[in-house]
């Protein structure tokens, strides 16, 4: 005749039982978390990405293979985690990486690094779609590929409509619209044209030369037209700066001084 265990010997073999289980459940967490570093810690991304984006919206050049590299190296990770802060950066490195693949005579690698523009602005969009940035990306990437028209003046709206503000975005948007100012719709143009408002009353004068020089030739009036109510001094300080890249202002606010250059000073 069979003999049931007594209750002492039957908590003993529970409490056996339950370690085993919260020791296999603990073996099974460490290894999935060991896999997750595996995967994830090799495309975890770059802490040097900030600061090379930081310096590139404010006009730094870095080598293009070196700025391919750290995207490559730092995308799907991004992706994955949908990061926002470093898919806008990324983004940053990529727009510099078209941009000056454009310039170049290789139309190949021109093609592939505007393709990856598109590719990397509509990652951002999935996780973002109210980002400026990303409609710009957008932008740039159609503008390229189909020139302007309908689908690619939407494109720049919705960028100034999401952000229509935000400094550092204007600096780098204000040249591609004003660029093709004349193809703007009035609300475009005005757009483009607070661009370089914001700019110039933030006294960034040499990004708003440097704004003045890019812009289409039928633009320029009414960029000036906005500085005149600025104090005398800023504006002739803008102008300062504006000559110096070789152009002159000719403009009501701005009346040409004839007098020998040792008296202007």
């Amino acid at each position: 005749m069979s003999k049931e265990p007594s209750a002492p010997v039957a908590r003993r073999h529970s409490g056996r039982t339950y370690r085993r289980v919260l020791l296999g459940s603990n073996v099974t967490l460490a290894v999935c978390a060991l896999v997750w570093v595996a995967y994830a810690a090799p495309n975890l991304t770059s802490p040097a990405i900030p600061q090379v984006a930081g310096r590139i919206s404010r006009g730094e050049q870095y080598d293009t293979d070196q700025l391919r590299q750290i995207v490559a190296e730092n995308l799907s990770a991004a992706r994955r985690q949908c990061g926002v802060k470093t898919l806008r950066e990324l983004l940053l490195l990529q727009l510099a990486i078209a941009d000056e693949s454009a310039r170049s005579d290789d139309l190949k690698q021109a093609d592939a690094d505007t393709e990856a523009l598109a590719s990397s602005s509509r990652a951002l969009l999935l996780c973002a779609p109210s980002e400026g940035l990303g409609w710009l990306g957008s932008y740039w990437s159609a503008i390229r590929r189909e020139g302007f028209g309908p689908r690619t003046a939407a494109l720049l709206g919705l960028s100034y409509g999401f952000a229509p503000h935000e400094a550092w975005l204007q600096l780098i948007r204000a040249p591609m619209a004003l660029r093709v100012y004349g193809a703007l719709s009035p609300e475009l143009k005005k757009n483009a044209v607070q661009d370089f408002t914001d700019i110039f009353a933030a006294r960034l004068f040499p990004s708003a030369a440097a704004l003045y020089q890019a812009a289409a030739t039928s633009a320029r009036a009414d960029l000036l037209d906005r500085t005149c109510s600025a104090p005398e001094t800023d504006r002739e300080l803008f102008r300062r700066y504006v000559t110096g890249k070789g152009l002159q202002l000719r403009h009501r606010c701005y009346p040409s001084d004839e007098r020998p250059a040792y008296l202007r000073d």
